[in-house]
């Protein structure tokens, strides 16, 4: 029996390899072997649709053999592949579904006699294809393409092909491009249109909803959430209706913490059997968020690192955003602070790379085009008026953001990644930001470290302890060497007291030549002892054109809470209270200089206040425990100022 491509791809449907896949319960029949040419190849291709979203890899083999016959048109053939690249993306392999997605347009570009209809539904997959591999500028240049040729067609289908459009270019700009203002605008475009053809989409109601969350309008997204149950119930949709009671669960907290955990996880069980992988992710994160609020800090961690792992399977942003922000609030509550910079750092460079490959495509973009890119597009929009005037504030939009982009990408270059972090700095509790010189972290990033470890109940012999550190003569430094021999310093102090300190400690600069460690669960003689392996670690000799010069630190350090037992609301519980304690000790040490000295208080008599102790901490005798590396008192306390101070406490 001669052997066609018919009885090829027969033989290709039923192949063992996809036996399982087909014969499995929710999978629909495999078409028959009496079923004839296209018909048999069009129940093929229908059937790797089918796959593509909880068998991807299923989908991706079901569209290899359909193409390796090599008998398809050019129709059929772009129909593949478009499940082929969507499948691929899914199952992590970004780089192959980019390049199916560039040979689908090399196709579209070879075949212009292409019926709008069927190439409005290509260029549609081909933004789907790049959206999903992470390729979020080339996909919204794709989506527009499909509005363009909907508004051209017209008619019920093109309007719904325009609805999911609008809803994915939102998408793009709330999952990736951190901008849900944008976003709502595109999610506002979608619903009118739907509403014009009395359709409920229950994802796009859903998609609206969670990004008026971002934007803080909680009754908007209440309502939203409602008609998007409203209509998923209708349409039989059970993974948007799950995501629906999850995000609504969230938002009521009309239950105690116990019954809304218990009704999370009986939501997150249901997304694992659906699968729903990012319903999941973010139901696991709320989970975490509620367990951290009920006080089980380390279950609150093991659910956000559920989420993570959830989250990280495919690419969804926001997700993994979420999941990555119960990670960081898991972390602080364990007074984990080193690892929720961590997540915090991976958040910020997560939305960085986002903003950064943006920036490239548009870039390659900008070089491909020709001189008169810019009258090009506003003939389009003419056009665009003419045709779809329910879309022209919208398609006004689009164009003016091109232009703006086009005409000022280089001169703005130099300032996104400003505007980018501070709109992260309104986001993040925790948030991660390095010194540019030295690599440690600064000022800003070490008083949320503080603020995190003040709250830390410390051991009861012990207490977290401040060290301030100033370089000894660093102003002689800049002056006789320059500038550059003071960076030098500063950078090599950097390195010495990174290696001198523990994984755990805080270690920052906190100004200047100033540096500031906080260590934890210290007694006074850990910190002298601390005190002094700083000092020694960071002296060293300076090589100068002049020749070599001795470099030394002066120290202070005092604990928090600065008193062993002050009342709960007493300003010496402060990590503020025991830095400025920790500054006036730095200032005696630096009396006699390459030294340390300390103040370790006890507890507060009722006669004395915390404000006259700062003042005078020498004269405390008693309430203060004075700590130095000197052999004697600083030069400039003298006993007179003593006893007058002490008269006052």
């Amino acid at each position: 029996m001669p052997t066609t491509p018919l009885h090829r791809c027969l033989k290709l449907l039923l192949a063992p390899a996809l036996v399982v896949a087909l014969a499995a319960p929710t999978a629909a029949p495999a078409p028959s072997t009496a079923a004839t040419g296209a018909s048999t190849v069009d129940a093929m291709i229908d059937r790797c649709f089918e796959l593509r979203r909880n068998r991807p890899r299923q989908a991706l083999e079901l569209a290899e053999a359909l193409l390796a016959d090599g008998t398809l048109d050019v129709e059929r053939r772009i129909k593949t592949m478009s499940c082929q690249g969507i499948a691929a993306a899914l199952v992590g392999e970004d780089a192959r579904a980019v390049a199916i997605a560039d040979r689908i347009a090399q196709e579209l570009e070879r075949h212009p006699q292409l019926p709008d209809e069927y190439r409005m539904r290509a260029v549609s997959n081909l933004g789907a294809i790049l959206h999903s591999a992470g390729q979020v500028y080339r996909a919204e240049k794709a989506y527009a393409e499909t509005l363009r040729i909907g508004a051209r067609i017209g008619g019920k289908d093109a309007v719904l092909v325009q609805i999911s459009m609008l809803n994915n270019i939102g998408l793009i700009h709330a999952d990736y491009l951190d901008s849900p203002q944008a976003a709502d605008g595109y999610f506002q475009q979608a619903l009118a249109l739907a509403r014009s053809i009395e359709h409920e989409s229950s994802q796009l109601l859903y998609n609206f909803a969670i990004n008026r969350l971002r934007l803080d309008e909680r009754e908007a997204a209440l309502r939203a959430l409602d008609e998007a149950a409203k209509a998923a119930d209708e349409a039989g949709s059970v993974l948007v209706g799950l995501r629906v009671r999850s995000a609504r669960l969230m938002l009521e907290r009309d239950q105690r913490l116990p019954e809304l955990i218990a009704a999370l996880e009986g939501i997150r069980g249901q997304q694992s059997n659906l699968p729903d992988p990012a319903g999941e992710a973010a139901t696991l994160a709320r989970i975490s968020v509620l367990l951290d609020a009920a006080g089980q800090p380390a279950q609150a961690l093991a659910s956000a690192q559920d989420a993570f792992a959830m989250a990280s399977q495919g690419h969804n942003p926001q997700e993994t955003y979420q999941a990555l922000q119960a990670l960081i609030d898991a972390h602080a509550a364990l007074g984990d602070t080193r690892a929720a910079l961590e997540h915090a750092a991976r958040m910020h460079r997560m939305k960085l790379d986002a903003l950064r490959q943006q920036r490239l495509d548009m870039l390659a973009d900008l070089q491909a085009r020709n001189q008169d890119a810019v009258s090009q597009r506003e003939l389009e929009r003419v056009r665009y008026e003419d045709r779809i005037h329910s879309l022209k504030e919208q398609q006004s939009r689009l164009l003016r953001t091109a232009v703006l982009a086009l005409s000022m990408l280089l001169a703005l270059a130099a300032v996104a990644f400003g505007l980018m972090q501070r709109r992260r700095h309104r986001q993040l509790r925790v948030v991660s930001e390095r010194d540019a010189l030295t690599g440690l972290a600064n000022r800003h990033a070490a008083t949320a470290a503080l603020n995190a470890l003040a709250v830390q109940r410390s051991r009861d012999d012990a207490r977290h302890v401040l060290f301030l550190i100033d370089i000894d003569h660093f102003k002689q430094i800049n002056d006789t060497h320059g500038h550059h021999a003071g960076d030098a310093v500063l950078v090599e102090m950097s390195n010495r007291l990174r290696t001198a300190c523990r994984p755990g400690d805080l270690v920052a600069r906190w100004g200047g030549e100033e540096f500031l460690v906080a260590c934890a669960d210290l007694d006074p003689g850990q910190a002298k002892a601390i005190a002094g392996r700083l000092c020694e670690a960071m002296a060293h000799t300076l090589e100068t054109a002049d020749g070599t010069r001795a470099v030394t630190v002066s120290l202070g350090l005092a604990p928090i809470p600065f008193f062993d037992v002050p009342p709960e609301d007493h300003l010496a519980r402060r990590w503020d209270y025991a830095l400025r304690m920790a500054d006036r000790a730095l200032y005696a040490a630096k009396e006699q200089r390459d030294g340390w000295v300390g103040y370790w208080g006890a507890r507060l008599p009722d006669d004395a206040t915390a404000e006259a102790v700062l003042e005078y901490p020498e004269a405390a005798d008693g309430i203060v425990t004075v700590l130095s590396s000197h052999p004697r008192e600083p030069a400039r306390l003298r006993a007179q100022s003593l006893r007058e101070a002490g008269a006052q406490l």
